[in-house]
């Protein structure tokens, strides 16, 4: 935690205001260029509604708040924010409040993004600064000021670009100003300023901070009897791939004669190394800001029974998370499968039919197949099994792909994907996802709709949704909440606020559409008769041909 200073916090606050009204034999390894790519760090909330961690935040005090001033973070549950809060319950120093601070990963800078947030400032400010902690044009993404800029109710919620890009820090704070408009005052806030109980108040439910990194993947040491003469059989490959400086291996692509005869993921860190998606602009989304491992140890299984004898070209590719890519090795190989020329003659003819698997299941997977119904929030699976030949031996080296299809039809798309072990076991984990079908098949050019032999899961899944409801005065009820399932389509779904009455629930005013990210908030205009009466309430979303009816938990509300 780090304390910023009266003076210096005066000083900026005076800049600001006067800045206000301003516009907003051996291998040969290849030596890569350097290169420059984009990857994007997701934190509090996911596009899919889930919670996300907040990798790279912390807060920070300014000056000295006083003791209903702080900061919150909720993002482990749905609908939850990172808040920071200037209170006034008790009485606050002018300039004093908290902040949430971002700060890249070494050797990243921060190229742009999106923040869904909210802000309000009945007496006080709230902002979000990028690159520097200077109030003025050049920095400022977006502010607000005794609720000036912020809407015509004091508060403005939604989504705003990350610009100024090219720094490595974020900044967003509330801090106390004094009654007044802007230069009317330098008083202190004294308890019961603030509307609401808050001086100033912000909240980032939801940050795609995209980041740029000039790392450049290379491998070392490398070994394994595919650079042996005359390599035949199952031959292997191994090395180190590193990433040092960057967001660390992603994937290693092994390719013989320009085709890949692996691509993969070599270390998943634990899950972490794990795309949850890509943001508008096409660059991949992670939770962790040192997503992958920076050096790993890679053994890479190769068939060269499929390859013609003789010579042919290899090639070994490192990309990291930000996808910056390096070519690490290019050099010629040879193998050789048949002994004589007597035998080769001798031989049957051989089959070009694809090999034909047999996929056998552990016991939790097993009891999948039958049928399943989740909520959004465990609809992620893991299967499970090994991998055999007709004959019943143990299949190594074998792709298994898993596949999904919406629950309303259409295409299958690839999921996951791994490699049987030595011993012909695989293991596959279907991201979160709303209802489908679920299908695993093998072998080198398999797909769900063709493939011979499958195993298929069939899941039915409801998504969260949560409610919060407010009633800051005038007989105004708020309600917020988040819809959490992904895809969610097109057009946005709609959620319906009810509430309990003699004959049953009952829809409050209109159905409200979620936003990008899920979120709703809806103000309902109460009689003034509804004053000092308790209500429940709930939110319900339809069922789609993509998930079940969600409700909400009941929430009670007394109207103010």
């Amino acid at each position: 935690m780090r304390a910023i200073g009266d003076a210096t916090l005066r000083a900026r606050l005076f800049l600001f205001l006067g800045c206000l009204t301003l516009a907003m034999g051996a291998p040969s390894v290849i030596a890569p260029a350097a290169s420059a790519a984009t990857w994007t760090l997701v934190s509090c909330s996911q596009s899919d509604g889930q919670s996300a961690p907040t990798d790279g935040w912390s807060t920070v005090q300014v000056a000295s708040p006083g003791p209903y001033s702080g900061d919150t973070n909720s993002c482990d549950q749905a609908g939850g924010a990172m808040f920071a809060t200037s209170g006034s319950e008790w009485p606050q120093s002018r300039g004093s409040g908290w902040m949430w601070q971002f700060n890249a990963p070494q050797g990243s800078t921060i190229a742009g993004g999106t923040l869904d947030v909210m802000l309000t400032s009945p007496e006080g400010e709230a902002f979000v600064l990028t690159p520097n902690y200077n109030y003025d044009a050049a920095d400022v993404v977006v502010n607000c000021q005794f609720n000036l800029l912020c809407g015509s109710n004091g508060t403005f919620t939604g989504t705003v670009p990350i610009d100024h890009p090219g720094g490595t820090s974020l900044f967003a704070a509330a801090t106390c100003l004094g009654p007044g408009q802007p230069g009317t005052s330098t008083a202190d806030c004294t308890a019961g300023d603030g509307a609401n109980g808050v001086n100033a108040q912000l909240a980032i439910y939801s940050a795609e901070i995209e980041l740029d990194s000039n790392a450049t993947p290379a491998a070392t040491g490398f070994s394994g009897s595919l650079l042996s003469p005359d390599a035949h059989g199952t031959a292997d490959i191994a090395f180190t791939a590193s990433d040092t400086g960057g967001p660390g291996v992603y994937t290693v692509t092994v390719l013989i004669d320009g085709k890949a005869v692996y691509q993969g993921t070599p270390d998943t860190n634990q899950g972490e190394c794990a795309s949850v998606g890509t943001d508008p602009n096409g660059y991949l989304e992670f939770l962790y800001e040192q997503p992958c491992q920076q050096t790993e140890t890679v053994d890479v299984p190769v068939d060269t029974t499929t390859l013609a004898d003789g010579t042919h070209e290899l090639k070994v590719v490192v990309t990291d998370a930000a996808q910056n890519s390096s070519t690490v090795l290019d050099e010629a190989i040879t193998t050789l499968n048949s002994t004589t020329v007597s035998a080769l003659l001798n031989s049957p003819p051989t089959s070009t039919a694809a090999p034909v698997y047999s996929l056998s299941l552990d016991a939790a997977t097993k009891q999948l197949t039958s049928g399943l119904s989740r909520l959004y929030s465990h609809s992620a699976l893991k299967l499970s099994g090994t991998l055999e030949s007709t004959s019943g031996v143990a299949a190594p080296g074998v792709p298994v792909t898993l596949w999904g299809q919406p629950a309303s039809g259409g295409d299958f798309s690839e999921l996951a994907k791994t490699m049987s072990d030595g011993s012909g076991a695989w293991t596959l984990t279907a991201p979160r996802g709303s209802s489908r079908l679920l299908r695993v098949v093998a072998g080198a050019n398999a797909r769900a709709a063709t493939a011979t032999s499958s195993v298929s899961v069939r899941e039915t899944v409801t998504p969260v949704l949560s409610l919060h409801v407010a009633t800051p005065g005038g007989a105004r009820i708020v309600f917020t909440g988040q819809l959490a399932i992904a895809p969610l389509g097109t057009p946005r779904p709609l959620v319906i606020i009810e509430v309990r009455g003699p004959d049953g629930w009952q829809a409050v005013g209109a159905p409200t559409r979620v936003g990008a990210h899920g979120h709703f908030h809806y103000t309902y205009p109460s009689s003034p008769l509804t004053i000092g009466r308790s209500f429940s309430f709930r939110a319900e979303t339809p069922a789609t041909g993509l998930w079940q009816t969600a409700l909400s938990s009941t929430r009670n509300a007394v109207v103010h």
